[in-house]
C-alpha cells in the first residue's frame, strides 16, 4: 500500500540537504539588507527635499554607488562622500548627484548622530545642484 505524499512536507534543495527558497519572509525587517536600508533612508530624505523643492529637483538625477571611481578630485581632501556632476546644457537633466554608499557608512559609524550626517550630505549636495546656499534649502533649519 502507497502511502500518498504529505503536500505540506517542507521542501529541501535538489541534493536533499535544506530548505528550498527564502529563509526569511520578505514581510519582516530581517529581509533588507543594508544595502536596502541605506537606499531606503536616503530616498526619504530625498522625498522629503521633494516635498518642500518640487519641479526645482525635476532636472536632477540621483544615483548610489558602492564607492567613488578614480582618485579624488584635486579640490576634495580624502574619500569623498557624494559628488555632483553636472550635465552639458541643454539637456533633460542637468546633473547627477552621486552617493558613495561603503564611505557614508564609513563615516557613520563615528558620527553620533547618524540621521543628520546623511541629511548634511543630501543638503550640501542638492544645494550644490540647485546652485543656491544649503541654510536657504534645509528644511530643518527653517
Amino acid at each position: 500500500m502507497n502511502m500518498p505524499r504529505r503536500s505540506h512536507a517542507p521542501r529541501r534543495d535538489r541534493h536533499g540537504r535544506g530548505p528550498r527558497g527564502p529563509i526569511l519572509p520578505m514581510s519582516i525587517p530581517g529581509w533588507r539588507t543594508r544595502a536596502d536600508q541605506f537606499d531606503d533612508l536616503l530616498a526619504w530624505e530625498l522625498g522629503e527635499y521633494k516635498k518642500r523643492l518640487g519641479r526645482a529637483m525635476a532636472r536632477i538625477d540621483f544615483a548610489v554607488m558602492e564607492v567613488p571611481g578614480g582618485d579624488p578630485a584635486p579640490w576634495e581632501s580624502g574619500v569623498p562622500l557624494a559628488r555632483y556632476l553636472p550635465f552639458e546644457r541643454p539637456a533633460k537633466i542637468h546633473g547627477r548627484v552621486i552617493f558613495y554608499r561603503m564611505p557614508i557608512l564609513s563615516a557613520l559609524r563615528t558620527d553620533p548622530d547618524p540621521r543628520m550626517l546623511i541629511h548634511s550630505i543630501v543638503t550640501s549636495q542638492l544645494a550644490t545642484a540647485l546652485n543656491r546656499m544649503p541654510e536657504d534649502i534645509d528644511y530643518l533649519a527653517g
